[in-house]
């Protein structure tokens, strides 16, 4: 069989390259700068595998590839979530608790139901797929299971993408009443929206042709909304990359250079810290102090705005205006009464000055002894030796 690139066939081909592009860099660049990303990028490639199993059938294209049968409902299954917990992590900073894996049930189930169909050699599956290939819906009618009757699973993973889309919606009004000015979280506040109105192309069309007789209008239904939703949330990504790169909501592209003076020109401007924020921040630096993420070297602003959760700009504003002194001053403070510490204790005895140093979190002997001599008056050697007599 050979594929005729018509309108729906360029549609599906189209959506799936994009897909899998941007769901791999959403991933790299997720595991390496912004976690929440992770989820966009896995919700990407686990869409466009459907997609592309859809393709297959709907072109017959299906029988060169039997090695993939019946995995395109695994991944919707699986994608169905993944959005609701993209808005979750993104808008109130969740962290992963491992009963979230609960999310994981619909997918698992399907795994155990059809487990002797997916573990069958590609002889044996192209058996099945040969008894089908001609008739698409029959395809996805899934009367191999042996749990539920036929045609159960496109509709129950069709109800449950649009279950997990209300969930999205709650999240969206809970997140906007609880914070209505939106904070420094407008920009990806309108962007969830945006994508969740891209997600009804998904599920619409499935409800809207549920009395239809056509089968082939049903499957079209269901599975190229699927496409028609993964291209236009790809192409939105690729006009506004801020969900991408970081770019401003505008497209603006930030200037090159060192990191400082590019996320200098893209923050916003912000007004006076108010009372009640500042005790947030706080506690916030507090929490940090006691992890005592200041020992590892190097630690920057920006690593303690990812670990923190709190924009670089907002922690920088408060430790200059609040606390009156810069950020390096401030972390090497900490570093200086952690060695101090270690200067009083009586391991002292067991290593250089130089080694104390390093545990301390400087990156090098002249550093430490200049921020040491800042911090207490006096040079490590000068404390030790005050510190005997």
């Amino acid at each position: 069989m050979k594929l005729d690139l018509n309108f729906y066939n360029f549609v599906y081909v189209f959506s799936c390259s994009l897909g899998y592009l941007l769901g791999l860099v959403l991933l790299t660049y997720g595991i390496k700068n912004k976690t929440t990303n992770i989820l966009m990028g896995l919700s990407f490639l686990f869409l466009s595998h459907g997609i592309l199993l859809a393709g297959l059938i709907d072109t017959g294209l299906i029988v060169h590839f039997p090695i993939i049968y019946r995995t395109g409902n695994l991944a919707g299954l699986i994608y169905a979530f993944l959005p609701f917990l993209y808005i979750q992590y993104t808008l109130f900073e969740t962290r992963f608790k491992y009963w979230h894996l609960i999310h994981l049930l619909p997918a698992l189930l399907y795994t155990v139901d059809y487990w002797p169909v997916l573990m069958m050699n590609s002889a044996e599956k192209l058996d099945l797929i040969l008894t089908e290939v001609n008739d698409p819906y029959l395809v996805v009618s899934f009367t191999q299971s042996r749990f539920f009757p036929a045609g159960f699973y496109t509709p129950f993973r069709t109800i449950l993408v649009n279950f997990y889309w209300v969930l999205g919606l709650i999240l969206v009004w809970k997140f906007k009443k609880s914070n209505p000015s939106l904070g420094n979280k407008k920009e990806v506040y309108h962007w969830i929206q945006t994508y969740l109105f891209f997600q009804l192309t998904m599920f619409l069309p499935f409800y809207l042709t549920l009395e239809s007789l056509d089968r082939d209008v049903l499957f079209k239904a269901v599975h190229f909304g699927a496409a028609l939703q993964d291209l236009s949330t790809g192409l939105f990504l690729l006009y506004f990359p801020n969900i991408l790169y970081g770019y401003d909501f505008s497209g603006k592209k930030l200037t090159s250079g060192k990191p400082e003076l590019e996320e200098s020109k893209a923050q916003p401007k912000v007004s006076i810290i108010d009372e009640e924020k500042a005790i947030e921040l706080d506690q916030v630096l507090q929490q940090k102090l006691k992890e005592q993420v200041f020992l590892k070297k190097g630690y920057s602003i920006y690593d303690l705005a990812k670990d923190s959760g709190i924009p670089h700009y907002l922690l920088s504003q408060y430790i200059n205006q609040n606390l009156g002194v810069s950020f390096p001053d401030f972390i090497n403070k900490e570093r200086i009464l952690y060695c101090c510490q270690l200067l009083d204790s009586d391991q002292a005895e067991s290593y250089t000055l130089e080694a104390i140093g390093e545990l301390s979190g400087f990156s090098n002997r002249n550093s430490f002894s200049a921020a040491f001599k800042k911090v207490m008056g006096k040079s490590p050697s000068k404390y030790l030796k005050d510190k005997s007599e």
